[in-house]
């Protein structure tokens, strides 16, 4: 992940919503692009926007976006045709 993730800024919520959370979205509480949309649903992998803010748990954030990417990496990969 070069760029910073929504998941890495202080303003993105995921545990507040959990049946949001489990396909992947969390709620922006303050980084809104557009300033007519209040606190939008977002992708947790959604490059962050320009009011990023450094959240507490910085380290925590991160492994859980390294976890969360590899395990949607490996969900996409192509299977091989099994014969039978």
């Amino acid at each position: 992940m070069s760029e910073k993730p929504c998941a890495l800024c202080g303003h993105f919520k995921m545990k507040e919503f959990p049946e949001h959370a489990k396909v992947g979205i969390g709620r922006c509480e303050g980084g809104a692009r557009r300033v007519d949309v209040i606190k939008p649903f977002v992708p947790w992998n959604r490059p962050a926007c320009e009011r990023y803010a450094r959240p507490a748990n910085l380290d925590d954030r991160k492994a859980w976006a390294e976890k969360r990417a590899q395990a949607e990496q490996n969900k996409n990969a192509v299977q091989p045709k099994t014969k039978g």
